[in-house]
Parts: structure tokens; sequence; C-alpha cells
């Protein structure tokens, strides 16, 4: 039972942290080094607020990844390695799809990354 109570308030600790970068990125926006390079470029504030939406997204994905893979690794006893691969692949989705939406640019290398992620997924389902 307390281990229970444990891992539970590591899960929220975790997403508490990433909810708050993903707020940080979203009120000051300076303060975020990723925005920092961003704004370095110079392309424009309608470029600048899909990065800033990304960075968003991407941070409170990371956050519901990790708890993704501490619930499947605990509550469902599955072995690390595959409950790590699932939320990694799933991020990877979300990243390709988020930069499509909010940039206008296709990722090529996360999708590479979903896919041979999706590809180890399928063997360590058949295995």
């Amino acid at each position: 039972m307390m281990d229970n109570i444990l891992i539970i308030a590591l899960l929220l600790l975790m997403a508490s942290f990433f909810v708050w970068l993903a707020i940080r990125v979203k009120r000051h926006p300076e303060k975020d080094e990723n925005m920092k390079k961003v704004m370095a470029k110079q392309r424009g504030t309608e470029y600048e607020e899909g990065m800033q939406n990304l960075y968003m997204v991407n941070y409170l994905s990371t956050g519901l990844a990790w708890v993704l893979a501490t619930v499947l690794q605990f509550f469902f006893d599955m072995e690390a390695f595959p409950s790590m691969l699932i939320s990694a692949t799933c991020l990877c989705l979300v990243w390709v799809i988020a930069k499509l939406r909010f940039t206008g640019e296709f990722s090529k290398s996360w999708f590479v990354a979903f896919a041979i992620g999706l590809a180890l997924l399928v063997y360590f389902i058949v295995k």
C-alpha cells in the first residue's frame, strides 16, 4: 500500500514538473532555452507563436510519456524497456503531428524515430 502511494506521489511530481515547464514557456518564453534559439532566428512572430505552442505541447506530452511508462511498468507489470518504448514511440508521433500543425514543417528525423520505435514494438510484441 505504501509503495503505491509513493509511486503516485512520484508520478504527480514528474507530471507537475513538465506542467510547470509548459506554463513557463507559454507565459515567459524568453526564459526558455529553446525559445531563445527560436527568437534569435528572427523568422517572425507567427513562427515564434507556433514554436511556443509546439514546445508547450512537447513539454506536456513528455510528462505524459513519463507517467505512461511508469504506469505501464508498475501497475500493469510490464518490463521496463517495452514500457519506455511505447511511451517514446507515442512521443515521436505527437512531435511529428504537433510540428506539422503548429509550424507547417514536417520533421523527417522524428518520423524516422517513430517508424523505428513502431518496428521495435512489433518485434517485442510478436517475440
